[in-house]
């Protein structure tokens, strides 16, 4: 499939999606019209605005089944917005549930009202419909040469440090900003990343593997990737890093929502004595992950 198939297909499935659960919003808005007198309610105020938002934006993201057309000039343009959709939806998924906990705690009751039990079924299925049409999208060829999402990540990662170069003089006599530190490398690369994947996001905990459980720095959800960063301060951080990741890969791979992992160890200095022997050691398939890349900026070979 390609992204420009992809993308019509997203467009069909959404719409068709869409098309199958209006009879339902219609009945929904109705309701909404119907509990103007719980307004002092705390969660009435999260359905009124949840509910018409949710039907008018669903209608109209899928309204042209062509591309290009007034919302999306290309496959990549659809891409990026449905990324932006799925995080619009989400947020009004975590308000209502938000809402459904506040609720069953005020009036110790197990079952929300009847308008949020039905926003939360509506929001739950468009959800679950993007999800499809994301979990179908083929590879990008985001430059010459790459085949992968995860390639484009990897090559972005081995190039770290050239970013961190073309930060040491300012064109202009400005403030040089320094990177010292894991910290910085964080800050440095989520910018890098948040140039060519709308949905970065920030510390994900895993699930609990032996009673402990990892957090990578970033996870990006539509490419099931998630990426851990390091900064080498020291010849004996080999050891450490080895350990570390060997036992952080565990917890990724125990994570339903992962399939991808990209380790960059940032290492100016050239502290790692035999940093080949390490990216060659963790990477790969592993128990969980369908591939694991460990990379040293600046390369090594």
């Amino acid at each position: 499939m390609t992204e420009m198939e992809w993308a019509l297909f997203g467009l069909c499935y959404l719409g068709d999606a869409r098309a199958s659960i209006h009879d339902d919003f219609n009945e929904v808005m109705k309701e909404v019209r119907n509990y103007a007198h719980a307004r002092k309610e705390p969660w009435y105020p999260v359905c009124k605005s949840i509910v018409p938002s949710l039907y008018h934006f669903s209608l109209e993201f899928s309204e042209e089944r062509v591309i290009p057309n007034r919302k999306f000039s290309s496959p990549a343009a659809f891409a990026s917005e449905l990324v932006g959709y799925r995080a619009f939806v989400e947020k009004m998924v975590s308000e209502l549930e938000e809402q459904t906990a506040l609720y069953e705690k005020t009036n110790k009751l197990t079952d929300p009202p009847f308008l949020v039990a039905a926003a939360r079924k509506m929001t739950a299925y468009v959800l679950e419909s993007i999800d499809y049409v994301l979990s179908q999208k083929p590879p990008s060829n985001l430059a010459e040469g790459i085949r992968s999402d995860l390639e484009f990540v990897v090559q972005l990662s081995r190039r770290f440090h050239e970013a961190v170069l073309s930060l040491k003089v300012h064109p202009h006599g400005g403030t040089v900003w320094q990177v010292s530190n894991e910290w910085d490398c964080q800050y440095l690369f989520r910018s890098i990343l948040a140039a060519y994947f709308p949905d970065v996001r920030r510390e994900e905990w895993n699930p609990s593997v032996g009673g402990s459980s990892a957090r990578c720095e970033f996870f990006i959800k539509p490419l099931r990737m998630m990426i851990e960063l390091k900064y080498a301060r020291d010849p004996k951080d080999q050891k450490k890093f080895k350990h570390e990741l060997a036992a952080d890969l565990l917890d990724y791979g125990a994570n339903g929502e992962c399939d991808y992992v990209v380790a960059l160890i940032y290492d100016p200095q050239s502290h790692l004595a035999d940093a080949v022997a390490l990216q060659a050691d963790l990477s790969g398939s592993t128990k969980g992950l369908k591939d694991v890349r460990v990379v040293i900026s600046p390369p090594r070979y």
